[in-house]
């Protein structure tokens, strides 16, 4: 008897995670579709640590976790740096510290350069939708709050007011200053983008959800993607068709490496390993950076006692202030930024004091994700490139960065919080070598199949996420971002989903979803022997 056809569904979207959660909840609201949503991962049980944000990392390396490494970093003395990333529901929202930190119009407005329809205007407008910031300015499921109350958080509001940084203000076009951290919580308590999208969404008949689905190929037959293949819990490869469209929404890691297993991505790299080129779009797998990040902890004086420098309670978690600055005075937006909180998380748990985090926001340093075989189980490489960029521009932010946290903590109204420093003493003259050594991820990749006009050779998409030569396939997750936001990606994924989620409801609706694209038809020829063009920066 000849085979049964594989089961079909209008779309397939790839991938539970921040953008996956958003696009599989907002396509199932279509009354006459039908979505399967595919997540390699579990479904996280409640847990203490799947429900403290300041718990999250206690999931790294667990089955929730890609458990992914760079491969070793020049720039950071030959250390190769371990990438957490979420695999789960809720992908890596599950997982990290809830921070919602969206970035500003300056963000925003650099990638309308990129692509029509992309601005701060259209970021804002997603960002209200989704958001229930507790005020009303947004009406959408994922609740975003003040962290909690606690001294230092004013402390630190005086300190960086002391040096002249003013306090933020809320969704103004610009972060500079000082602000309080905002987080999806509700009660102090993580709320994933599975919770706030997935949950409500699991009622409707039109929407299935798999977990322990590893993708593992995506299907092109005439340059249409028709389906998926994925192995169920490590079974035997499981087919499904899609009707409409592949939504990839795996990450700026797994969406490019799917790409390249599928044939799509450089023709040098795929015939490298003997995989048939099905589509030749140079920047799959290119463009990939990381906000950088160093970090350190200060501990109390034992003297301190008044200022009540430490309290016991999970929801010291969430207190703290981000603080956004200008590396020199010539910048013309914030490229730094300080996240500062209580020390009950110092690294080795040595008690109270002040934790630091010291972020260069626009990376000029680029990397790559590639295969390192044609095994779809196995993890590919991943080299950010930190601290590569031939001007040093990214050592010379975190170099101001590092001494303007100094400056912070030397503040009179931090004195019963910060003491001795622990680790090196980062005199100016160790500071280069300190960051070199200490410096690691921020965990926000991004850019690896970025979006860009025609003609573009290193745009893998068009400004609606459209795969370039392939109909019937987008990318629409943090892969898609040209130029990383200064702030931290959960925000802006949540806004590329639920702006790819609204071009493919009205796509749906006039019934293009299968058009061909404009300008296609000679972009391989055009590109094939094109030199990469240089990285576009802010």
């Amino acid at each position: 008897m000849p085979d049964a056809p594989p089961p079909t569904y209008d779309f397939l979207v790839v991938g539970a995670g921040v953008a996956g959660s958003v696009v599989a909840a907002r396509l199932s609201e279509l009354p006459d579709t039908t979505v399967l949503l595919l997540e390699a991962g579990p479904e996280l049980p409640d847990t203490p640590q799947a429900r403290d944000p300041l718990r999250g990392a206690e999931l790294w390396g667990s089955d929730a976790d890609w458990s992914y490494d760079t491969v070793p970093q020049p720039g950071l003395g030959g250390r190769a740096v371990p990438w957490p990333s979420g695999r789960a529901l809720g992908g890596s929202s599950a997982i990290n510290a809830s921070l919602w930190v969206p970035g500003g119009a300056a963000d925003y407005d650099a990638w309308s350069t990129y692509g029509e329809g992309w601005s701060w205007e259209s970021a804002r407008a997603s960002l209200r939708r989704l958001e229930d910031d507790g005020t009303g300015t947004g009406r959408g499921p994922l609740p975003v709050r003040p962290g909690a109350e606690h001294p230092l958080t004013e402390a630190l509001f005086s300190a960086a007011q002391g040096l002249g940084l003013p306090r933020a203000e809320r969704d103004a076009e610009s972060p500079e200053g000082v602000d309080a951290l905002r987080l999806t919580v509700r009660d102090g308590h993580r709320v994933t983008f599975a919770d706030a999208f997935l949950a409500p969404a699991r009622t409707r008949a039109n929407l299935r959800i798999v977990t322990g689905a590893h993708v593992t190929r995506i299907v092109v037959e005439g340059g249409r993607a028709t389906g998926v293949t994925y192995r169920h819990d490590g079974g035997p490869p499981v087919s499904v068709a899609a009707r409409r469209e592949v939504l990839l929404a795996a990450g700026a890691v797994r969406s490019p490496q799917l790409l390249l297993l599928s044939g799509i991505g450089p023709a040098q790299d795929l015939e490298r390993l003997g995989i048939p080129v099905v589509a030749e779009l140079p920047g799959v797998g290119r463009n990939l950076h990381d906000h950088i990040c160093v970090g350190g902890a200060v501990r109390a004086p034992d003297t301190a006692g008044t200022g009540e420098p430490h309290r016991k309670g999970s929801a010291d978690g969430t207190a703290g202030a981000v603080v956004f600055a200008r590396s020199r005075p010539e910048v013309p937006a914030p490229d730094i930024e300080i996240v500062l909180a209580p020390g009950r998380d110092t690294p080795r748990g040595e008690g109270p004091g002040v934790t630091f985090g010291v972020v260069a926001l626009q990376p000029r340093s680029r990397g790559t994700v590639r295969l390192a075989s044609t095994d779809p189980l196995a993890p590919p490489l991943i080299d950010p490139g930190y601290l590569s960029d031939p001007g040093g521009d990214d050592l010379a932010v975190l170099r101001a960065g590092v001494r303007l946290a100094r400056r912070l903590l030397a503040a009179p109204s931090l004195t019963p919080y910060a003491g001795a420093p622990l680790g090196p003493s980062l005199a100016d003259e160790d500071t280069d070598a300190h960051i070199r050594s200490a410096a690691g991820a921020m965990f926000h990749p991004a850019g690896t199949a970025r979006f860009g006009p025609d003609g573009d050779p290193d745009a893998v998409l068009d400004a609606e996420l459209r795969v370039r030569g392939i109909t019937g396939l987008r990318v629409v997750d943090a892969s898609a971002i040209p130029v990383l936001n200064r702030g931290h990606t959960m925000a802006p994924t949540a806004f590329v989903a639920e702006r790819a989620a609204a071009l493919v409801r009205r796509s749906w609706r006039t019934g293009d979803a299968n058009a061909e694209h404009t300008g296609r038809a000679d972009f391989t020829a055009r590109s094939r022997h094109t030199e990469h063009a240089k990285e576009r920066q802010p």
